[in-house]
């Protein structure tokens, strides 16, 4: 990254920096997750730059210095902000929050940059705020992340033999390793017809409450690999 460099992105995690300043994590189309001291910014209340760095609003914010950590620039919003409420502000949360752990410095992920603006739009315009109207749109999103990164496992195969997956046969889930033929017995058995559900996109369906559930499970278990075992705050909100 230059010396100087203009930016476009979110604000996904802020906190106090010394007496007056932010240390602000940001993340943008062109270099992933970056952090900036926004000097001054807390201490004055009326800082136009304090009242623009709030999450879910699109920004064009400049970067000075080398360093990993820079200091922030001129910022600038580069359209309204997403007004999404109440669960769905739990949602945006949430998709920040395992962003800002899941995410390694400057490393682009345009793809997961697009998908997350698309999921912003979608928590915005639900039009039930019931918890459960949000769960395929965050699965979808938890998916394009795990994918981005490496860990999406394969939703085709039996992770042992390499066979493709038996919609009769049942499977245990391993973030490791994938999928594996499993007994009646086995904690968390999966079967296969739910697996290839999943894997094509099916698991917002009403009907079929138990796919949902395994396609969180799933999720969950695989962002582990990502995040590590520490509790997501923002979770506590849904309660």
């Amino acid at each position: 990254m230059h010396n100087r460099q203009l930016l476009s992105g979110y604000v996904l995690h802020k906190r106090p920096y010394r007496e007056t300043s932010l240390l602000v994590d940001f993340f943008s189309l062109e270099y992933g997750r970056v952090s900036a001291v926004a000097k001054g910014a807390r201490g004055n209340s009326k800082s136009d730059r304090k009242s623009l760095l709030q999450p879910f609003q699109k920004l064009e914010f400049e970067l000075i210095g080398r360093s990993q950590l820079k200091n922030l620039g001129r910022v600038e919003a580069l359209q309204g902000a997403v007004k999404v409420r109440q669960s769905g502000l739990y949602c945006g949360f949430y998709i920040n929050e395992i962003l800002s752990r899941a995410l390694q410095q400057e490393e682009p992920v345009e793809e997961v940059f697009t998908h997350y603006e698309k999921t912003l739009d979608l928590i915005a315009n639900v039009d039930n705020n019931a918890l459960g109207e949000f769960e395929p749109i965050l699965r979808e999103f938890e998916f394009t992340l795990l994918l981005a990164l490496g860990y999406l496992p394969d939703f085709s195969v039996d992770a042992q033999s390499g066979a493709d997956i038996n919609e009769n046969a049942l499977y245990s889930f391993n973030p490791q390793i994938g999928f594996s033929p499993c007994g009646e017995d086995q904690k968390r058995a999966i079967k296969g017809e739910y697996i290839r559900a999943i894997a094509n996109g099916n698991y917002g369906d009403k009907s079929q409450p138990h796919i949902k559930q395994i396609a969180k499970f799933i999720c969950r278990t695989a962002l582990v690999e990502v995040i590590g075992p520490k509790p997501i705050k923002s979770r506590e909100l849904f309660r």
